[in-house]
């Protein structure tokens, strides 16, 4: 065994581990009970490698129990990733949240010829008329390819070409989709029925452009945080706190969606461009706004921390998942001890050949699997926070919008986080921290899913209510006289903004604690794939939509909403007793590196696997920008 692996005297009850020639108790038998879970009692804690080790500001046991915890500062390069965010997503909410009124209904009776309705009808702009089964199927199947292909991109990302040249070819590349999407706009296009050629080119173009992009910027914006442990650190008012990586990551993230829901807000835009102007107008203006981001990423460059790919720990990962099924056995998964058969201090102490990984590495594996289980449940969150497929939109058709076009009332979602946001990040959580009460990322994700829950109870009364009181029942949103004469339910479509809002700040507590978990507990080299693995949640209900999409029409429209929201209050249950011990830990970044050539490496030594490029001093850095790190 090379020297940073881990021997095991056999004939002691308690295991000794020699790591860079110092001596460390490992787990005694009766720790294994806390597999699953890290606190702040001493067993737990040092079962992630770096918290074994000292360095500068280590924290001790009190001033970990003691200590208010504040978040620590952000280079400006992360506030400019997250402006690169906010434009790459205000592109594509401002076409992808108007496009279902495009496919599924005709150009309007008496309109202009280009998709926007005559002056106070109450009809809805379209222009291709191909029905709400082809418009479920577009929309979905696009959503499945921007969520389920990052699984690729982040996996390649990881392991061949970097995430910053993921990320700028992924732009490139949307810009040529969106020149496609404004060309399905143009009159003769309409005129002659060809308007969806150039259409659905774009639109999946798109897709595979946003599945380059989207998996590789988060991971990229927290590889600039500076501080990857708790440090104990003196504030200017002679106050010691402990500047904690999770506060820090959730701020750098409450940040990075309160950006990308502003962004979304185009849609608003887009939307009254398509009613009253036309369909050219609302998909030029996402153009527009995208422009300047390849300016912007070619300026950033020499400004950021860059990693170059390392290759993958996916195989060393499931090496380590094979020794523990082979060990432990399928039926045994999740109980005590079953981790420890691919422990490498175990393998040696039986007599085992040498492994690619150390112990720490198993622990990170450990954590990245109950971070993949935990993703799995989002999805029922999703379908309470949109609706099933295109199910919202085809509720906002029965309701009466007195000119308000029916697909803008979704930013009612968008809305509700940007003002909750700002309110979480600089006043909810700080409060918290200062009364020492610690709300952690399971609490907030349970959290979520209730708020969810509720959102999708609100869309399925909404929605009974409307069938109650439509001119066309139960067929309202499909029965083309009464699409054709305007005629809608007299309950207001303002009464859709109640679920839609809760549908919004269910995101905040769900999706912004997802992203720091899919960061902080995947090995260095797999942040990519877990932060695909996030994303491919989203996948997976856009993959339930696109099964559903026969079922997603009148008659049925009430159980599309009430069949999420009863799922959605048994998750909430189930999620809470299932991963609540998660709370007790103490959040770190992975510091474990593993090569496949050369074994272990300390993640901070870096290595030609791990070359960072563009690390000036912090201060510095953010002195090149104009702002310093002491303000």
């Amino acid at each position: 065994m090379s020297e940073k692996q881990v021997n095991v005297a056999e004939d002691q009850g308690t295991e000794i581990a020699v790591h860079d020639n110092k001596q460390i108790a490992l787990a005694d038998p009766e720790q294994r009970q806390h597999d699953f879970g890290i606190s702040h009692d001493n067993d737990h804690h040092n079962a992630v490698e770096i918290l074994n080790k000292d360095y500068d500001g280590k924290p001790t046991a009190e001033e970990l129990e003691t200590l208010r915890r504040v978040p620590g500062a952000l280079p400006m390069a992360a506030y400019l990733l997250c402006a690169v965010e906010f434009c790459e997503r205000a592109s594509y909410y401002g076409c992808a949240q108007i496009w279902t009124n495009y496919i599924n209904l005709p150009l309007p009776t008496d309109g202009n010829g280009l998709g926007s309705v005559p002056a106070g009808s109450q009809q809805t702009q379209g222009a291709l008329g191909l029905g709400t089964k082809v418009a479920n199927a577009t929309g979905q199947s696009f959503n499945l390819l921007a969520y389920c292909l990052p699984l690729i991109v982040g996996y390649l990302a990881d392991t061949r070409f970097g995430r910053y040249p993921m990320i700028f070819w992924g732009i490139m590349l949307c810009g040529v989709g969106h020149v496609l999407i404004i060309a399905g706009g143009a009159r003769e296009l309409l005129d002659n029925g060809n308007a969806k050629i150039p259409f659905f080119i774009g639109v999946y173009i798109l897709a595979i452009g946003a599945a380059m992009f989207k998996p590789n910027v988060t991971p990229l914006l927290l590889d600039q945080m500076t501080s990857h442990v708790p440090k104990v650190v003196t504030l200017k008012s002679g106050e010691r706190v402990i500047e904690d990586p999770e506060h820090t990551a959730e701020r750098a993230m409450l940040w990075f969606y309160l950006l990308i829901n502003i962004g979304a807000f185009m849609s608003t835009a887009t939307s009254y461009s398509a009613r009253y102007v036309g369909w050219w107008l609302a998909f030029t203006l996402p153009l527009i706004l995208y422009l300047p981001l390849p300016f912007l990423l070619i300026w950033l460059k020499p400004r950021l921390i860059l990693h170059k790919p390392g290759g993958s720990d996916l195989i060393n990962l499931f090496r380590v998942v094979g020794r523990c099924m082979s060990g432990g056995g399928f039926l045994r998964i999740g109980r005590r001890g079953w981790w420890d058969a691919a422990k490498p201090s175990v393998i040696a102490a039986r007599g085992g050949t040498e492994t690619n990984y150390n112990d720490a590495f198993v622990e990170d594996v450990k954590r990245t699997m109950q971070a993949t289980g935990m993703f799995m449940f989002f999805p029922v969150q999703f379908l309470n926070d949109n609706g099933l497929g295109s199910s919202a939109n085809y509720l906002g058709t029965m309701l009466r919008g007195n000119g308000v076009p029916n697909d803008v009332i979704g930013n009612f979602n968008t809305l509700s986080i940007i003002v909750l946001g700002p309110i979480l990040n600089y006043a909810f959580y700080p409060l918290l921290r200062a009364r020492r009460i610690h709300y952690g990322p399971i609490a907030r994700i349970v959290t979520g899913f209730a708020i969810s829950t509720l959102g999708g109870v609100g869309y399925a009364l909404l929605c009974w209510k409307a069938y109650e009181t439509h001119p066309c029942g139960y067929y309202g949103s499909s029965d083309k006289r009464c699409l054709k004469a305007g005629l809608v339910s007299p309950i207001s479509l303002w009464w859709e903004a109640i679920p839609y809002t809760l549908g919004g700040f269910s995101e905040l507590f769900i999706n912004v604690p997802a992203y720091g978990i899919a960061y902080s507990r995947a090995p260095i080299n797999m942040r990519g794939l877990v932060s695909s693995i996030n994303l491919f949640s989203t996948g997976i209900a856009y993959i339930i939509n696109l099964a559903s999409s026969d079922a997603i029409a009148d008659p049925h429209l009430i159980w599309v909403f009430a069949g999420p929201a009863i799922v959605g209050a048994i998750v909430t249950v189930g999620f809470w007793f299932t991963f609540r011990h998660i709370d007790k830990e103490e959040y770190v970044l992975s510091t474990n590196q593993t090569s496949a050539a050369t074994g272990t490496r300390d993640y901070f030594e870096e290595n030609d696997m791990n070359e960072s490029g563009n690390r000036p001093p912090s201060i510095v850095a953010n002195e090149q920008t104009g702002i310093s790190q002491k303000i």
